[in-house]
């Protein structure tokens, strides 16, 4: 076989490659992010070492033909089977959520970066309203799924008093939000959604009216809660409920090469 037919089935493996790999606006089951960032952080004692929150989004200067839009995702990277099972004495489940929209600044400081844009005491009484939320949820005795969820969902129709905080806190148009770890006893078994990627990332929605200059000035905020499951034992209080908040932005430009059409 000449080196000319070689070159050409290799410069064709190569395309294909890239081809399979591309992923279009319109697919909700992967992104191809415009841009990207990773933050660590940690979520003791479950995990032992620290786990990664990615966040990414992509842009369309047309979106459904009337103005711009983004496609925003989100995923965490961790160990998944270096999980401390003597951390499981009940029933749990572990979720995460992300918010978008109306927040600015530049993360930095306790609280995984989310003190240095809003303060300290903002993020105590997120916290704690999340913690109040699902404390109250699950001491009904009513079956419920993904606590977490319906917190935050009850929080936007009727927003908490925060007062370090102000109204706009849970004033956006949905929060997505993903179970990725279920904690069951007597066994201490957890069963452990696989880490995602740009290629299998846990949630994908599309923002109208959202340019990529200004979702890259956002800040998202990104609210963990490993709360008890309803077949488990009640909290005895709010503070066995575990929240951690951690605030993540885009960069500000895309990447060198970027050809696709984006505002």
């Amino acid at each position: 076989m000449s080196w000319v037919l070689l070159a050409m089935l290799a410069l064709l493996a190569l395309l294909q490659r890239g081809a399979a790999q591309f992923c279009s606006f319109w697919n909700n089951d992967c992104i191809e992010p415009l841009a990207q960032s990773a933050v660590p952080f940690s979520f003791q004692p479950l995990f032992p070492d620290p786990i990664t929150l990615f966040y990414g989004f992509d842009a369309s200067s047309s979106g459904k033909g009337q103005g711009p839009m983004t496609k925003t995702a989100f995923w965490l990277e961790y160990q998944d089977r270096n999980i401390n099972k003597y951390a499981i004495d009940t029933n749990r489940t572990t979720e995460i959520g992300l918010r978008v929209g109306n927040l600015t600044g530049s993360p930095s400081g306790p609280n995984n970066g989310c003190d240095g844009i809003w303060g300290p005491g903002c993020s105590r009484d997120i916290k704690n309203a999340v913690q109040h939320g699902i404390f109250s949820l699950s001491s009904t005795g009513e079956r419920y799924h993904r606590p977490l969820e319906i917190a935050l969902s009850q929080m936007m129709s009727n927003p908490p008093p925060l007062e370090s905080c102000g109204s706009q806190v849970f004033d956006v148009a949905s929060i997505p939000v993903h179970e990725f770890i279920r904690e069951s006893v007597p066994a201490q078994n957890a069963t452990v959604m696989m880490p995602g990627s740009g290629y299998n990332p846990w949630q994908v929605w599309y923002i109208d009216d959202m340019t990529s200059h200004k979702q890259a000035s956002q800040v998202a905020v990104g609210i963990i809660s490993r709360s008890p499951t309803y077949d488990s034992e009640p909290p005895h209080s709010p503070d066995d409920i575990q929240v951690e908040l951690v605030c993540i932005q885009a960069p500000q430009g895309p990447p060198t090469g970027s050809s696709k059409d984006h505002d």
